[in-house]
């Protein structure tokens, strides 16, 4: 009798662990997308200058940096598509404007739901990246979100850390 006492808690710890891990998997590709995003974001407003007129002085282009404008719909549109469920996005999805200036799509099937914020020009830019999912169906969504501003020198720069909330729900 205590033989299977102890498989029946050993086997739930071991479905615990398992799910815990799944879970975890799921949430790295939050991570690692709103980093590439955010990194992107700060490359395209360092590199914008290159839109500005020739012969302008450096302090006046520099004043006219910019992020790509603000998503105008998440991908995927409605947030139930990825609640307790994976989307599989298509290339229509990511074909514009800010996806497509910040080079990111997703080809795999994926847990969250991306958006991209942008405001500003020069020292009062600003962009935010943001992934939100519901891993687990519960209704409750994961958010992920990292914010890209222009330092004293405008240049872009990443937060240093993912803001997360409720991060494996």
């Amino acid at each position: 009798m205590n033989f299977f006492a102890l498989a029946a808690i050993l086997t739930a710890i071991g479905m615990w662990v398992l799910a815990r891990y799944v879970r975890h998997g799921k949430t790295t590709e939050a991570r690692e997308s709103v980093t590439r995003l955010a990194t992107s974001a700060a490359d395209f407003y360092n590199r914008s200058d290159a839109t500005q007129p020739m012969g302008a002085a450096p302090q006046a282009v520099h004043a006219m940096r910019h992020f790509p404008p603000a998503s105008r719909a998440a991908v995927p549109e409605d947030p139930l598509s990825v609640r307790g469920k994976k989307y599989q996005s298509n290339s229509a999805d990511w074909a514009t404007s800010p996806w497509r200036d910040l080079g990111f799509s997703i080809v795999q099937p994926q847990c969250y739901q991306y958006t991209f914020e942008a405001a500003g020009a020069g020292a009062t830019a600003k962009a935010s990246v943001r992934a939100e999912g519901d891993l687990d169906g519960d209704g409750t969504r994961s958010k992920y979100e990292l914010t890209v501003v222009p330092d004293a020198s405008l240049t872009a720069v990443v937060a240093k850390d993912v803001d997360r909330t409720d991060p494996e729900e």
